[in-house]
Protein backbone atom coordinates (compact mmCIF):
# COMPACT_ATOMS: atom_id res chain seq x y z
CA UNK A 1 0.00 0.00 0.00
CA UNK A 2 1.05 3.64 -0.86
CA UNK A 3 0.45 6.04 1.63
CA UNK A 4 -1.41 8.99 0.47
CA UNK A 5 0.57 12.25 2.31
CA UNK A 6 -2.67 14.63 1.89
CA UNK A 7 -4.90 12.15 3.78
CA UNK A 8 -3.09 10.48 5.47
CA UNK A 9 -4.77 7.15 4.88
CA UNK A 10 -3.76 4.26 2.61
CA UNK A 11 -4.54 4.15 -1.29
CA UNK A 12 -4.87 0.81 -2.27
CA UNK A 13 -2.64 -0.58 -4.69
CA UNK A 14 -3.85 -0.71 -8.72
CA UNK A 15 -3.83 -4.63 -8.87
CA UNK A 16 -5.42 -5.48 -5.61
CA UNK A 17 -9.42 -5.87 -6.46
CA UNK A 18 -11.93 -4.52 -4.17
CA UNK A 19 -14.95 -6.13 -3.00
CA UNK A 20 -16.31 -2.11 -2.42
CA UNK A 21 -15.33 0.65 -4.64
CA UNK A 22 -12.89 2.55 -2.76
CA UNK A 23 -14.89 5.62 -3.45
CA UNK A 24 -17.80 4.38 -1.99
CA UNK A 25 -18.87 5.61 1.68
CA UNK A 26 -20.08 3.65 4.36
CA UNK A 27 -23.95 4.61 4.17
CA UNK A 28 -23.43 3.94 -0.03
CA UNK A 29 -22.57 -0.14 1.65
CA UNK A 30 -25.27 -0.49 4.29
CA UNK A 31 -28.70 -2.55 4.20
CA UNK A 32 -31.96 -0.46 4.13
CA UNK A 33 -32.99 -2.91 6.82
CA UNK A 34 -34.09 -0.70 10.35
CA UNK A 35 -31.34 -0.70 12.75
CA UNK A 36 -33.64 -1.70 15.72
CA UNK A 37 -36.20 -4.49 15.87
CA UNK A 38 -39.19 -4.72 17.65
CA UNK A 39 -38.23 -5.95 21.27
CA UNK A 40 -40.10 -8.97 21.49
CA UNK A 41 -40.66 -9.06 25.23
CA UNK A 42 -42.35 -5.56 24.71
CA UNK A 43 -45.31 -5.76 27.32
CA UNK A 44 -47.29 -4.00 24.70
CA UNK A 45 -46.79 -6.17 21.88
CA UNK A 46 -47.58 -9.20 24.05
CA UNK A 47 -50.97 -7.57 25.64
CA UNK A 48 -51.92 -7.32 22.23
CA UNK A 49 -51.85 -10.45 20.08
CA UNK A 50 -53.53 -12.08 23.70
CA UNK A 51 -57.07 -13.05 23.56
CA UNK A 52 -59.08 -10.47 25.56
CA UNK A 53 -60.20 -13.40 28.17
CA UNK A 54 -56.44 -13.80 29.30
CA UNK A 55 -55.33 -10.22 28.94
CA UNK A 56 -56.52 -9.37 32.47
CA UNK A 57 -54.17 -12.05 33.92
CA UNK A 58 -51.32 -11.35 31.88
CA UNK A 59 -51.53 -7.52 33.29
CA UNK A 60 -51.91 -8.73 36.88
CA UNK A 61 -48.89 -10.75 36.69
CA UNK A 62 -46.86 -8.32 34.76
CA UNK A 63 -48.20 -5.33 37.01
CA UNK A 64 -46.50 -7.85 40.47
CA UNK A 65 -43.53 -9.08 38.28
CA UNK A 66 -42.55 -5.00 37.99
CA UNK A 67 -43.33 -4.07 41.41
CA UNK A 68 -40.89 -6.63 42.40
CA UNK A 69 -38.30 -5.75 39.51
CA UNK A 70 -38.01 -2.55 41.57
CA UNK A 71 -35.38 -4.45 43.50
CA UNK A 72 -32.99 -5.25 41.27
CA UNK A 73 -33.28 -9.30 42.82
CA UNK A 74 -36.72 -9.14 41.27
CA UNK A 75 -35.30 -8.38 37.85
CA UNK A 76 -35.13 -11.70 35.88
CA UNK A 77 -38.23 -12.69 37.50
CA UNK A 78 -39.69 -9.99 35.28
CA UNK A 79 -37.97 -11.56 32.59
CA UNK A 80 -39.24 -14.82 32.68
CA UNK A 81 -42.94 -13.91 33.29
CA UNK A 82 -42.36 -11.68 30.21
CA UNK A 83 -40.62 -14.59 28.34
CA UNK A 84 -43.38 -17.23 29.39
CA UNK A 85 -46.06 -14.94 27.84
CA UNK A 86 -44.68 -13.96 24.95
CA UNK A 87 -44.91 -17.66 24.23
CA UNK A 88 -47.96 -18.46 25.47
CA UNK A 89 -48.95 -15.20 22.51
CA UNK A 90 -46.97 -17.04 19.96
CA UNK A 91 -49.53 -20.13 20.85
CA UNK A 92 -52.09 -18.91 20.99
CA UNK A 93 -52.51 -17.01 17.67
CA UNK A 94 -51.41 -20.31 15.89
CA UNK A 95 -54.78 -21.79 14.47
CA UNK A 96 -53.90 -25.66 15.95
CA UNK A 97 -53.29 -24.37 19.19
CA UNK A 98 -57.30 -24.42 19.92
CA UNK A 99 -57.44 -27.08 18.17
CA UNK A 100 -55.16 -29.32 20.35
CA UNK A 101 -56.31 -27.40 23.48
CA UNK A 102 -59.91 -28.62 22.73
CA UNK A 103 -58.75 -32.32 21.51
CA UNK A 104 -56.78 -32.34 24.82
CA UNK A 105 -60.13 -31.12 27.09
CA UNK A 106 -62.21 -33.13 25.13
CA UNK A 107 -63.44 -36.89 25.87
CA UNK A 108 -60.62 -39.44 26.45
CA UNK A 109 -60.75 -42.39 24.30
CA UNK A 110 -61.18 -46.26 25.36
CA UNK A 111 -58.66 -47.47 27.95
CA UNK A 112 -58.51 -49.50 31.17
CA UNK A 113 -57.74 -49.04 34.79
CA UNK A 114 -54.23 -49.23 36.40
CA UNK A 115 -54.56 -52.14 38.42
CA UNK A 116 -55.87 -54.27 34.53
CA UNK A 117 -52.89 -52.66 33.25
CA UNK A 118 -50.45 -53.85 35.74
CA UNK A 119 -52.17 -57.53 35.88
CA UNK A 120 -52.16 -58.11 31.99
CA UNK A 121 -48.88 -55.89 30.98
CA UNK A 122 -47.27 -57.45 34.41
CA UNK A 123 -43.72 -58.78 33.38
CA UNK A 124 -43.36 -63.00 34.25
CA UNK A 125 -40.69 -63.40 36.54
Amino acid sequence: MLADPIADAPVPEPDVPRAVPFLARYDDTVSAQPAEREDPLDPQRILDQLPVDERGFFLDQYRDAVENARDPAGWKQLRRVLLRWRFHADAVGDPAYREALDAARGPVGSGMLLEDAVRVYRPVS
